[in-house]
């Protein structure tokens, strides 16, 4: 996918006859063919014009609006999806327990393979012997989850696995000048935190897309409770890509060292609405607050652009596919499922 993000503060995108053109102060300082963008990314101050506005909608060039340091706030949405049939059979399915329950254990055990898979990597690559006790834990977890009978049972084993991940995920990093202790959200303290908290709205807008685009309900869920103004079903659908395209790549910027600490920064108090962790409260912001400052966030979307376009094999296509194909087929592969066309 083609995505134009504007993250500098006060400028604003308009049109000039096949082109979007970006402008600061009335003066062009970046134009790109409208045929080449699928995706605009529009962070914090950011204008859209009439024309612009009217140029995205008609052709269904997903727009969504971020604050400055990457909290989601909304996207432009056109005519809603017109697969009716799909929605019902959403709505029916995922409202049978045991469909639910099924969904559920397979989302979990997707996001506690990756999870293992992340750490055993490390273990293998940096003689992390200590690893070891947590990587057997997840193992029972995994083990146990196939037995689960219920949506609590599951939902209480995606907690221990990620309290057990977390709780030894500091251990992969090989650069001394940052550390992790836990995983905090609203609001992140430390800079793994504000680059994981990052990452996660990234991988929420990514997934939204490839849930909107099949026609499925972005609200409807199972592992995650059905809540006002809850993206449950883009909840679910993050969770076994989070350990496999968040975590992994903010240890390879860490590691590689191509994030530093001056990438961050403290702002004063604020108020901003949390999205990507699932929870509709507020965030407050202090003095102890951690976020990727403007050129943290440049360093990370451009290396999230690159990880998208990786290639992985893809077992239910049996082919390479890149990272980003691989989210929209899982979310097809829902859908089929959904409609019966495929086991659950």
């Amino acid at each position: 996918m083609a995505t134009l993000a504007l993250m500098e503060q006060g400028v604003t995108l308009t049109v000039e006859g096949g082109l979007f053109a970006v402008e600061r102060a009335g003066q062009v300082i970046e134009r790109v063919r409208i045929t080449d963008v699928e995706e605009v990314l529009l962070f914090g101050n950011v204008q859209l014009t009439p024309a612009a506005t009217a140029v995205l909608l008609a052709r269904g060039i997903d727009t969504i609006f971020l604050t400055a340091r990457g909290r989601y706030r909304g996207r432009l949405v056109g005519r809603p999806g017109r697969n009716v049939e799909l929605r019902v059979a959403q709505f029916e399915r995922l409202r049978d327990p045991m469909t639910a329950l099924g969904f559920a254990r397979a989302v979990v055990a997707g996001k506690i393979a990756n999870q293992r898979a992340l750490l055993l990597r490390a273990q293998r690559e940096h003689g992390l012997e200590e690893l070891a006790t947590v990587l057997a834990s997840l193992r029972r977890l995994q083990d146990a989850l196939g037995v689960a009978s219920d949506l609590e049972t599951v939902r209480g084993f995606e907690g221990q696995a990620s309290a057990l991940y977390f709780g030894r995920f500091g251990a992969c990093l090989r650069n001394p000048l940052f550390a992790f202790t836990g995983r905090t959200r609203r609001p992140p303290r430390d800079p793994i935190n504000a680059m994981l908290s990052f990452g996660y709205t990234m991988l929420a807008t990514l997934v939204e897309s490839a849930v909107l685009r099949a026609g499925l309900d972005p609200m409807l869920g199972a592992l995650h409770r059905p809540d006002y103004g809850r993206p449950s079903l883009v909840l679910d659908l993050m969770e076994e890509f989070r350990p496999v395209l968040v975590d992994a790549l903010t240890l390879r910027l860490v590691n590689r060292r191509e994030v530093v600490l001056e990438d961050f920064e403290q702002p004063p108090d604020e108020v901003e609405a949390v999205w990507a962790d699932g929870s509709g409260a507020e965030e407050g912001g202090s003095a102890s607050a951690v976020w990727l400052g403007e050129t943290g966030r440049r360093v990370f979307f451009r290396a999230w652009s690159r990880r998208l376009q990786e290639t992985h094999f893809y077992p239910p296509r049996s082919q390479r596919l890149t990272f980003e194909e691989i989210v929209q087929q899982q979310v097809y592969l829902l859908a089929r499922a959904l409609r019966g066309e495929e086991e659950a």
